[in-house]
């Protein structure tokens, strides 16, 4: 035997061993980079659902607010007299009131019977009525006029929806108190109001 092969006799369980050592080295690398891909995943997967949890809860947030303002607009509608039955008594005392305030020479109207809006439908169990008023107003200048509708607009328990308005010169005949208007508005508007759908004739 040649001392080479002696050698390589007393160096082979050392190798072997070595080997093996480098298997088992191999098998737990493997095994950790398996395990380390796993938590990868799972960490992935976690990331995901929290984004999809932030992405809902924002959701919620976004139509829980949603909500809120359409209550609160169905409830500053419903205060101002918009909802339910035309309440024309209030008309006639808004108009006595305007014209005593904003001291109008006249005021002559004609409110037109109750009726369903065809071109306009609401999705709430609500239908939009409307009252037509046929009005007259002698003026001393086109601001008494721009005035009215401001105050109605702002004041009348229903939507004020200006159709038409004709300005002419008035006829010289002095009013009860004296004075002279200049100019004859005669307007024709809407009374829009909304009324449950279940009452509407």
């Amino acid at each position: 035997m040649s001392s080479v092969q002696a050698e390589l006799k007393l160096l082979r369980w050392p190798l072997l061993g070595l080997a093996a050592a480098l298997l088992l080295s191999l098998g737990i690398g493997s095994g950790a980079w398996h395990y380390v891909k796993q938590a990868q995943s799972a960490a992935e997967l976690a990331e995901q659902s929290a984004a999809q949890m932030h992405s809902q809860a924002q959701r919620l947030r976004s139509e829980e607010q949603d909500t809120r303002d359409k209550i609160a607009q169905y409830q500053s509608i419903a205060a101002r007299g918009l909802i339910g039955p035309e309440r024309r008594l209030d008309w006639v005392e808004l108009m006595r009131t305007i014209q005593n305030e904003r001291k109008l020479l006249g005021l002559e109207y004609e409110i037109l019977p109750q009726a369903p809006m065809s071109n306009m439908t609401a999705n709430s169990g609500h239908a939009f009525m409307k009252s037509s008023m046929r009005l007259q107003v002698p003026l001393l200048h086109e601001l008494d006029l721009i005035h009215l509708f401001q105050d109605l607009r702002a004041q009348a328990p229903a939507y004020i929806h200006l159709r038409s308005c004709r300005l002419s010169r008035a006829p010289d005949t002095p009013n009860p108190a004296g004075i002279s208007p200049q100019l004859l508005a005669e307007c024709q508007i809407d009374w829009i109001t909304l009324q449950h759908a279940g009452v509407v004739k």
